[in-house]
Order: C-alpha cells, then structure tokens, then sequence
C-alpha cells in the first residue's frame, strides 16, 4: 500500500561548515570510564545535552528514553513535521477506509448503506485523529515562526465610545499563552514585517484552517446533546462525513510554505511491506475456500488480488458473499483489520492481522 509521507528533519543546534568538519575531522569522544556513570544519571535526570554531529556538519539534538534500564538516543525529530505527518497517514488511511465502504454496506433503510461497527469505529478514530493533529501541526508552526524580538499589540475598542482603547502588547511567549488559535492566525501572523504574509490573498486557506481550529474546538470540548434535533455532536459528524480532509491537509501545508520556504516537504514512499500474495484468475476459484485460505495463512499481511475477468465487478454475488464475510472475521479477531480496493483490472483485498493471530 503506498502512502505519501512528511519528509521528518531533525532539530538542527548549530551547522560547521562541510570542509572545515572534513579537515579537523569532528568525532564524538568517548566518555572516560569514570565519568560514564555520572553521564548516564544525568541523562536518566533529563540534565544532559547530547548532540550527535552529521557528515554535513550539523549538529542535531539527539533525545534519549529509557526503557527496561537501557538507554536509548536517537535524533529529535521535528515534532511540527510529526504531528503533520501523522494527520497525513490518518488522512489517507480513513480514505481508504471509506473506498471500502461499498463492499461491505447494508442497503437497509432508504438506500442508505449501513455500515459494521469495527470499520466504521476506527474510520472515525482516525478522522477526529487527523484533525487533532493537523490543528497540533499549524498552531506549533505559528508558534515556531514567530520572532523571539517580536511584540504584538493589540488594540481594543470600547464598541459605545465611552471608554479609550485599550492597548496591550505581548512578547512571543505571551503570545504563545495569552492568544487563541484563531487570533494568532488574523492578526499576529499579518503583524509580522519580515514574513510579508498577504492575509487578503491567502483567505481561502486561512478560511479552511480556521474552520480546523473550529472543529478541534468542538472535539476537544464535547457539548451535551442538540435539544432540536436530540442528536450528540451534531456538528463534528457532519464535518468528519461531508469534509474531504486532504483540503485541508493541502491548505495548512501551503500556508506553512508560504511563511517558511520548504517547511513541509511530502515525499512519496514505495511498496516496502512484505505481503503474502494470494490471486484469483479464474472464477472456479472465487469461493468460500478463500476465506479458509485467509485463515491458514500465517502471515501479518496478506493480500487477496480478484482478477476481473468479464462481467465481474464489486457487485458480483460471490465476490460480495467473501466480501461480506470479513466484517465477521473481524468481530471474531480471526483477523484484525482490511482494506478494500478495485481498479480496472482487479479487486484488491488487503488483510492485517497481529502477532497473537498468527501464532
């Protein structure tokens, strides 16, 4: 399954020049023997400060965790472009989720196809997910961007004329604090000279961003039921169901271009999982069997190709007798998850399953 991702760049301290790196030849010593106790409580306290040094001359803050006494390090990631990259996945996942709907619905009231609880659950999940993360990407990026020198000052006007206007400045850490989302976005961003950000130009995507900060509200602060129409959340299922997020995905992306070159790089990643390959050329064997097959295979990820051959589509009563079936294995924990797929030449049935499956 091939999925766009963020390029994830680490947090860069400072940058010798390439050559002069190459010529003294920076290496990372290491620690005397005496000293290595002492280094690792520090670390274990959160007191040190490890760098680890590209061949570019980079210095990168690495970050370390513990876990089952062993200290591990690693370069620390950018975590707007990990927050970023996480909305994306969910994104692309609940996309494909939704594809799949077709195959596996009840028309039962209305032509209104009825979905299984456990995919149309995580369907969900993953939605509200991508939101979340997506407003957590753009609301880091503002903070990011704006200067440390930078003072914003806010003006307020006594709507009845009877008092003066009120004029407040903030700092960049009372802004990050003391603003909310949407202000940042109206009118501590156009404030600042050295971005040169054309909020007029740029309404379309400051409107779709804007309306992220709005949803995220409403998730995060659930309200009780609407008393017209008796409903809970009314307003987040109706945005979770009729949005396509890859607009908004695309606008948050744009803006953050546009305040910092490049900011966001998305890349796109190949095929690399392993699969098990089950195909289907011949309709003899478009049957029941497959399922047992499904079964028998122990394998994390198997997927099922149905070759089209004349006249089969999706709605073929066989292929829609397998199809059916998986919602069940689902319920049952034979398998732990499925996407469904077609294109011209084929149907493509993608099954996951745990370790605890396949033993």
């Amino acid at each position: 399954m091939n999925l766009k991702k963020v390029k994830i760049e680490g947090l860069e301290i400072f940058k010798i020049d390439k050559k002069v790196n190459q010529d003294i030849n920076i290496q990372t010593p290491e620690p005397e023997a005496s000293k290595t106790k002492e280094v690792r409580k520090k670390i274990k306290k959160g007191d040190g400060n490890l760098f680890l040094m590209s061949q570019e001359g980079e210095a990168l803050q690495a970050t370390t965790f513990t876990h089952k006494k062993k200290i591990y390090a690693g370069h620390a990631p950018n975590l707007i472009h990990i927050y970023f990259d996480q909305a994306l996945a969910q994104i692309q996942w609940s996309n494909k989720y939704a594809d799949s709907f077709k195959f596996i619905s009840k028309q039962e009231i209305a032509e209104i196809g009825f979905l299984p609880d456990g995919i149309f659950n995580r369907f969900i999940q993953l939605r509200v997910s991508a939101i979340i993360f997506l407003h957590l990407s753009v609301e880091a990026f503002i903070n990011h961007i704006i200067p440390e020198d930078f003072v914003y000052t806010k003006v307020v006007s006594d709507k009845s004329d009877k008092l003066p206007e009120q004029i407040t400045n903030f700092s960049k850490k009372q802004i990050e604090r003391g603003t909310t989302f949407k202000e940042k976005i109206e009118n501590v961003i156009p404030q600042i000279e050295s971005l040169n950000f054309n909020a007029t130009k740029n309404s379309k995507i400051i409107g779709r961003i804007l309306e992220i900060g709005k949803i995220r509200d409403e998730i995060v602060h659930l309200k009780s039921k609407d008393k017209e129409t008796l409903s809970f959340y009314k307003d987040i299922f109706n945005f979770i169901g009729s949005r396509d997020l890859m607009e908004y995905m695309h606008s948050a992306k744009k803006y953050m271009n546009i305040l910092e070159r490049d900011f966001i790089k998305i890349e796109n990643v190949a095929e690399y999982e392993p699969s098990q390959i089950v195909r289907i050329e011949e309709e003899k064997y478009l049957n029941i069997g497959v399922l047992f097959e499904i079964v028998r295979i122990r394998e994390k990820r198997i997927t099922v190709y149905i070759k089209k051959w004349k006249g089969l589509t999706g709605n073929n009563q066989k292929v829609k007798a397998i199809l059916s079936q998986l919602p069940i294995m689902d319920d049952m924990k034979i398998i732990y998850d499925f996407i469904i797929s077609e294109n011209k030449k084929e149907i493509k049935i993608e099954i996951f399953k745990t370790d605890e499956q396949i033993k």
